[in-house]
């Protein structure tokens, strides 16, 4: 046997085996074969010996047999026969006991069965160091088990790496469930620790992140760095840092995995706060909005909801203030929009501030925003007047004075209405009232409005029927050359006409036509019938005359206007001379570089172009110079007051010799009466149109009097 060969004790501590005693002399040495054997064991004692495993036999009461060179060095013995005969219990004391080493060994023998990649802790070495175990069997020659051959391989590296693995995992675990900050941070700090005997950790977070400062760990984080232990930031994804982490564990222990590893820690750390941040961003703004930071829509609704069954309960009251600032498209327009975000954000806090904790604050879009109120009901509307007198005071945004007002419409719960939903529709309805009532007001909201905002809902529906249904017709008011008492042209005026109420007034549904949305349909709808009816006058044979047609602005900045009058043209086959398109000053002068090129696309058709209701807007000699228009239609406000109104009559003379000057044609709208006849007659006006002369009238009447067959109006004797 391997053990009757020992060598004699040598320094067991240098790694290699003691020298072996010399040969004895010739005439003593064994035979050759006697001697290959002996060599034999000799490389086999050497390969055992440098082998860095620990390998051992022992005897069936567990008493060291045989222990390699690695073995003796680990637990400090000059050479292997200090340890034969030795046990476990010999060696280690209590703690080979509580490994169960005798029992493992124990089984082995007694089952003939090996007991191969078990995992323990060493006994020597530290607690972090670990040994993977391997036993078999030991058998002499006759297959009789007589002990047990025992090898252990250091796997300390390897469940270093393991640990360094798992608590990586659970950390990308806790960042992917979004576990809440502190909770995150108290494992996480827990894992650090975890990673070897004696390591102690500390996270510090700072107040931005999560409203408030705080620690976990059980290591005292202080500054300067301590002996010891690592500090390290935690990076931020805009550059910054969340705060620190701090590792300290025995010197010795500390290897190059473990520093690296703590570093990629506060990496992960900051990855995530930033995604926790992102988080906390995302629910803020599915709640709020983003350019004020108050409550949104969805957010008012379910917070509303909750304070009217509280109101509810117990029997308060509560107001809605819904608030719309008044002109703010022009601020926004002339202005810029970065003037109307910020001036949006001066509102969202000065309302904030007004309304108190006690009450909510959203913004639903645009410049519109609720205000929701409890308390007494009699304090309501002076609140409400407040804050509208609060949102008109000037406002200086980059060295521009704003000055904006706000309309208010308030409703009341339970009076207005039970729900969230009702109270809103009702506050709303009140605004609106404000708004047309002329602005800068508090509206309360009445039965009243509902039953006039169903109406007109109805009128809206009705609108879209009849354009459909071709219930529009035309009507038209002649226009008379002064000088010679001929007609010379009409002004296309639509009518409804309503299968139940009969003919309606453009004033009754132009404006609702507009705010719907359908006046570019109804305006290409005018324009078709009114080159119709041209067309069929131009067939007959009838002395020409020109058609004007009004154009509103929402079909003039259409992007497909001028396809249109083209296409309008080319269907209906009307001279393009005979149309003459009508628009207003206050609808070219909003962008004048457009309006030009627009209207000469029309001109270039050879359509003429009137300026409708002169004197009311702002166009200035430059501008008006520039446009390729013409006529000038004189609004009927400059008429209704002369010859008597000194200052009208002088204004209208002016208009007149303006338009002389650039060579356009004039025409006085909303002629009464001879006496302004005939002050447009001095005043050297070319036409005039209005009531004295006849009233809007259909087309049939119109054929009939360029036809000779109906007699001109008594007012026409302008000659005699």
């Amino acid at each position: 046997m391997m053990l009757e060969r020992q060598a004699e004790c040598g320094d067991a501590r240098d790694g290699t085996a003691a020298p072996r005693a010399a040969l004895p002399e010739a005439s003593m040495q064994p035979d050759p074969p006697a001697l290959r054997l002996a060599g034999r064991f000799d490389w086999l004692e050497a390969m055992i010996n440098h082998v860095p495993d620990f390998i051992y036999a022992k005897d069936r009461s567990g008493r060291f047999l045989f222990a390699n060179q690695a073995i003796v060095n680990a637990n400090g013995l000059s050479c292997v026969e200090d340890l034969i005969g030795l046990t476990d219990t010999d060696l280690h004391g209590k703690a080979a006991a509580d490994a169960k080493i005798a029992e493992i060994e124990q089984r082995v023998m007694e089952t003939g069965e090996p007991d191969l990649g078990y995992e323990e802790r060493a006994l020597r070495g530290g607690p972090d160091r670990w040994l993977m175990m391997s036993r078999v069997p030991l058998r002499d020659k006759d297959g009789n088990v007589i002990g047990v051959v025992g090898a252990s391989r250091d796997i300390t590296a390897r469940k270093g790496s393991e640990r360094l693995m798992r608590a990586q995992a659970r950390i990308l675990e806790m960042i992917v469930g979004s576990v809440p900050l502190p909770a995150f941070f108290d494992e996480f700090a827990g894992l650090l620790e975890g990673l070897a005997t004696g390591a102690r950790a500390c996270i510090r977070i700072e107040a931005r992140e999560c409203g408030q400062p705080f620690q976990s760990g059980s290591l005292a984080l202080s500054e300067p760095e301590s002996d010891g232990c690592l500090q390290l930031p935690i990076p931020a994804a805009d550059g910054g840092t969340h705060g620190a982490i701090g590792f300290s564990m025995p010197e010795e222990r500390l290897d190059r995995n473990l520093g690296e590893f703590i570093a990629v820690a506060a990496r992960m750390a900051g990855i995530a706060i930033d995604r926790w941040r992102a988080e906390e961003r995302i629910r803020f703004l599915a709640e709020h909005d983003a350019l004020t930071g108050l409550p949104n829509r969805g957010f008012l609704e379910r917070r509303l909801a909750s304070l009217l069954r509280e109101a509810e309960a117990a029997g308060r009251h509560i107001a809605i203030g819904f608030l719309d600032l008044d002109n703010f498209k022009l601020i926004n327009d002339t202005q810029g929009h970065g003037t109307g975000d910020a001036l949006l954000k001066t509102v969202a806090a000065r309302l904030s501030a007004a309304i108190g904790p006690d009450g909510l604050v959203a913004r639903i879009g645009g410049d519109e925003f609720i205000l929701v109120l409890q308390g007494d009901s009699d304090g309501f509307e002076p609140r409400l007047q407040d804050i509208r007198r609060l949102i008109g005071q000037p406002v200086t945004l980059d060295t521009i004075d704003l000055h904006v007002t706000c309309s208010i419409g308030m409703a009341y719960f339970p009076t207005h209405g039970a729900t969230a939903c009702e109270l809103l529709a009702a506050a709303d309805m009140a605004m609106y009232r404000v708004k047309d009532s002329g602005r800068n007001d508090l509206q309360i909201f009445s039965p009243r409005l509902a039953a006039e905002a169903r109406r007109r809902l109805a009128r809206a529906e009705e609108l879209r029927r009849a354009l459909k249904r071709d219930e529009f017709i035309l009507h038209y008011q002649p226009q008379y050359n002064l000088a010679t008492g001929e007609m010379t042209g009409v002004e296309a005026l639509v009518r409804w006409m309503h299968p139940r109420e009969g003919l309606v007034q453009p004033n009754d549904f132009i404006p609702l036509a507009e705010e719907i949305g359908i006046i570019v349909e109804l305006g290409a709808a005018v324009l078709k019938m009114a080159c119709r009816d041209g067309r069929r006058w131009q067939d007959k044979g009838l002395p020409p005359i020109r058609i004007g047609v009004n154009m509103s602005a929402r079909q003039f900045r259409d992007q497909s206007m001028t396809a249109q009058v083209a296409s309008t043209l080319a269907e209906t086959g009307l001279e393009p001379r005979r149309l003459e398109i009508e628009l207003t000053e206050s609808l070219i002068m909003t962008d004048i570089a457009a309006s030009v090129k627009a209207m000469r696309a029309l001109t270039g058709m050879g359509i003429q172009l009137a300026l409708d209701d002169f004197g009311t807007g702002y166009s200035s000699l430059a501008t008006l110079k520039s446009f390729p228009l013409t006529r000038l239609k004189i609004d009927k406000s400059f008429i209704e007051h002369v010859p008597e109104d000194g200052q009208d009559a002088a204004i209208l003379s002016a208009i007149v010799n303006l338009s002389r000057s650039l060579d356009l044609d004039v025409v006085a709208e909303g002629v009464e009466s001879r006496r302004q006849l005939d002050f447009l007659r001095q005043a050297g006006c070319h036409h005039a149109q209005g009531h004295f002369f006849s009233t809007a009238v259909p087309a049939g009447i119109i054929e009939r009097i360029l036809g000779g067959e109906d007699e001109q109006p008594p007012a026409l004797a302008v000659n005699a």
